[in-house]
């Protein structure tokens, strides 16, 4: 049951994460700002490594790092993008989806399969995505998730993102099982980090033009800003990040993938919570009812999975 508490760290670090990549997007370029955060994480982690040392690389190594950044980077596209156009609470529940898809990736990928009580708290994860989506009061229907998914751009990236997940987690297990958690986490910081910079060089120009106007497409106009130096919110993100990803790949050496990720995935309760306290967003009454059920899931898959 070790496992639980660090894939519950992992949650409360990727709910903080988006919150501040989140707000930092309003004034910075997204290429430039995850290739920075990735750069911060990985030189956070360095030391770490320096300490513990190279460990031994098995032959999958490679293999599997290269699927899990070429994946990891178009989720992260698409995870930015589905942030700067839609309310925190509402977009990132829908992340809880990527354990449903977990139970068919995780089998082919990793011959990995739940015990039943497991899969009855994936599948509670999931209702509580479906409830989280009904809107409050007298209008809600059972159409409502159905049209929020048609009709909104963020959703429907963050849906996509919750698939691609299910897929590199299997493989980012791969990667440390051929290493050590420290080293994996720091390798795929430093080549996340490199393929973002890399992209920013060259659409540099493109970029800052694009970069989002708070006051175009984020109704929590309201919502405090960083006042800190950019420098320094690089760092905080990165020092998350890195707690992130250390975390669960510690984890991912003592349960299977499927379990790990639906107990990450209540970083989507405290993304309700920071998105209705700091970000003034509406509905969360509704959201929040979404949110309890999908912890009622984690809580079946940390007790009896």
């Amino acid at each position: 049951m070790f496992w639980f508490p660090l894939a519950l760290s992992g949650a409360i670090s990727q709910a903080i994460y988006s919150l501040s990549i989140k707000v930092l997007l309003r004034k910075t370029p997204p290429f430039f700002l995850a290739g920075s955060t990735f750069l911060a994480a990985f030189l956070i982690v360095l030391p770490v490594i320096l300490v513990t040392g190279i460990p031994p690389l098995g032959p999958g190594l490679v293999p599997a790092l290269a699927v899990t950044v070429t994946i990891n980077s178009a989720a992260t596209v698409l995870y930015y993008r589905a942030l700067s156009t839609t309310d925190l609470s509402l977009c990132v529940p829908i992340l809880a989806f990527t354990p449903v898809f977990l139970i068919l990736t995780s089998f082919i990928i990793l011959g990995e399969i739940p015990s039943p009580a497991g899969a009855a708290g994936i599948f509670l994860v999931t209702a509580g995505a479906f409830l989280h989506t009904l809107h409050s009061g007298k209008s809600a229907c059972l159409r409502a998730p159905f049209q929020a998914f048609l009709h909104d751009p963020g959703i429907r990236s963050m849906l996509l993102v919750a698939f691609l997940y299910s897929i590199s987690v299997n493989y980012d297990k791969e990667v440390v099982m051929n290493s050590s958690p420290f080293f994996s986490c720091g390798i795929f910081l430093f080549v996340m980090a490199l393929v973002f910079l890399l992209i920013a060089l060259l659409t540099r120009t493109k970029e800052t033009s694009a970069a989002i106007d708070p006051g175009a497409t984020d109704p929590a106009r309201s919502s405090p800003q960083f006042t800190h130096s950019p420098l320094f919110m690089y760092g905080v993100v990165g020092m998350v990040l890195a707690v992130e990803g250390i975390s669960i790949n510690i984890a991912y050496t003592m349960a299977i993938v499927p379990y790990v990720i639906s107990v990450k995935r209540l970083s989507l309760f405290f993304s309700v919570l920071f998105g209705g306290l700091l970000l003034h967003e509406q509905q969360i009454r509704g959201r929040m009812s979404g949110a309890l059920v999908m912890i009622a899931g984690a809580v079946v898959i940390g007790l009896w999975g």
